[in-house]
């Protein structure tokens, strides 16, 4: 039972979570539901949908175990209290648990690219998995590369619903339809560059938190070639942007008699990017910067949370 427990914790299951939530809640609170009013049926029913998000989440949890399996010496030497791989797993079950979470996503993905007409698409799965890999071996040691990379790929979650409805580009005839179409693809690059940037802010604050142990070992990340003001004043700025956008979007929802979403980024978003951008202010241990990586995520988990509140809000003002 415990080996059972650690391999839950090993793939990072809250993370994992986070990615089901993330796609469900786009598909069906925005995807289906503009698709659904432009009277266009969805490519992907319930079962072939619910296959994409676990070809993501194998890929995902692998890239998670393969990290995990490369950090070993230096998680015994630095976070022997939180070493799984060894301790309750042994490194050769490790090392095939990546491969087979791998090889199962990537084979879904090209079975599902296969039954859509697309082979391409399976390109897509083998890219994904080869990046998790090249990062948990080489890029996450160099100068912001292996943050940009995760930060991408946590964003590109939104994407691949999209890139899997095939008609977007079949069935959309009329003015209804593009208009239909044009919203989808304005919440999809809204939640792609909150994700993208919130996620970037969160690698930089986790590189900082483990600063000492990429140090000792050579790296070369963002936190340990810049000083920490300089790396305390790039988490602030991004989350700035954020804020800047955010705004933007509110300034939309307060002009377009939708006030309900205005309150919800307002005391949901805002008051918690304030927070952030405080503690990333004064930030100056690895305590500080664990505390800021956690109330990052949780930032994350409202602005996904946003998506079944704003088309509850579109369903209460269209009733």
């Amino acid at each position: 039972m415990k080996q059972v427990f650690a391999i839950f914790k090993l793939v990072r299951w809250i993370n994992l979570l986070i990615i089901i939530l993330s796609m469900y809640l786009f598909q069906y609170c925005v995807v289906n539901l503009y698709l659904d009013a432009a009277n266009v049926d969805p490519t992907m029913g319930w079962g072939y949908f619910s296959l994409l998000v676990l070809a993501t989440v194998l890929i995902a949890a692998a890239g998670n175990v393969s990290n995990d399996y490369f950090d070993y010496e230096m998680d015994m030497e630095y976070k022997p209290d939180r070493v799984l791989i060894g301790t309750y797993i042994s490194q050769d079950t490790a090392f095939g648990l990546q491969m087979g979470l791998n090889i199962a996503g990537v084979l879904i993905g090209f079975f599902l690219a296969y039954h859509f007409g697309n082979i391409r698409l399976g390109y897509v799965f083998l890219s994904v998995a080869a990046l998790l890999w090249m990062y948990s071996q080489v890029l996450k040691k160099y100068f912001l590369i292996g943050n940009i990379v995760v930060a991408g790929l946590s964003a590109f979650v939104f994407v691949l619903p999209v890139l899997f409805e095939a008609h977007f580009t079949d069935f959309f005839r009329t003015a209804n339809q593009e208009v239909a179409k044009g919203i989808i693809i304005a919440q999809l690059k809204w939640y792609f560059l909150f994700a993208f940037v919130v996620s970037l802010a969160r690698e930089i604050a986790k590189d900082a938190e483990d600063k000492e142990a990429d140090a000792a070992y050579g790296m070369k990340t963002l936190p340990i070639v810049l000083p920490r003001v300089a790396v305390n004043l790039l988490i602030v700025s991004l989350l700035i942007a954020v804020m800047a956008g955010l705004g933007l979007l509110q300034y939309y929802f307060w002009h377009n008699d939708l006030k309900k979403h205005f309150w919800y980024i307002l005391f949901f978003l805002q008051f918690q990017l304030l927070t952030n951008i405080f503690i990333g202010i004064i930030s100056k241990n690895k305590a500080d910067y664990h505390n800021l990586s956690v109330l990052l995520k949780l930032l994350m988990f409202f602005g996904i949370a946003s998506l079944p509140v704003f088309y509850w809000f579109i369903k209460m003002q269209n009733s």
